[in-house]
């Protein structure tokens, strides 16, 4: 297991996301509906895997991951598998709706296994987890999409 010291991407955010001095935390500022981040870190081959604590307010965000480079567009990127706060899902091969909400300061652990195509998030407070299967074979970042103004993601 690849376990490799993440950090958000600045060459690949929006103009609304600031991050912290480590680039271990992304917060959204502005007025945008919107506002994503890429991790630094490539992951194409062999099994990767990183935790997420999300603050303020937890149902306004969106887990998972992308490919480079992120479209010009504030909303959204050209191809993600990920998992909202919200009870819902994005990208192909998800395993249907999750069942609660994330909760203010939620940890969510991501465990990528490019060999086996397959993307699984676990909340850890609840022991819910859920799966993407049939991921492309195709190289992918940490995704990050924050919908409210102050909303933060933060790797642990």
């Amino acid at each position: 297991l690849i376990v490799p010291t993440q950090q958000f991407d600045p060459a690949e955010c929006t103009t609304n996301i600031t991050l912290s001095e480590d680039k271990c935390t992304a917060s959204m500022g502005g007025n945008n509906h919107h506002a994503l981040v890429l991790g630094s870190v490539s992951m194409r081959h062999g099994r990767h895997s990183w935790v997420i604590r999300i603050g303020l307010k937890p149902r306004y965000h969106v887990l998972g991951i992308a490919e480079k480079p992120l479209s010009n567009s504030t909303t959204n990127c050209d191809e993600s598998f990920s998992w909202s706060g919200n009870q819902g899902k994005f990208g192909a091969g998800h395993d249907g709706s999750s069942r609660s909400y994330w909760q203010l300061d939620e940890t969510i652990r991501f465990e990528l296994d490019c060999d086996k195509h397959t993307l699984r998030m676990t909340v850890v407070r609840s022991r819910e987890s859920h799966t993407i299967s049939n991921l492309p074979d195709k190289e992918f970042f940490v995704y990050v999409n924050l919908f409210a103004i102050g909303n933060s993601a933060s790797f642990v």
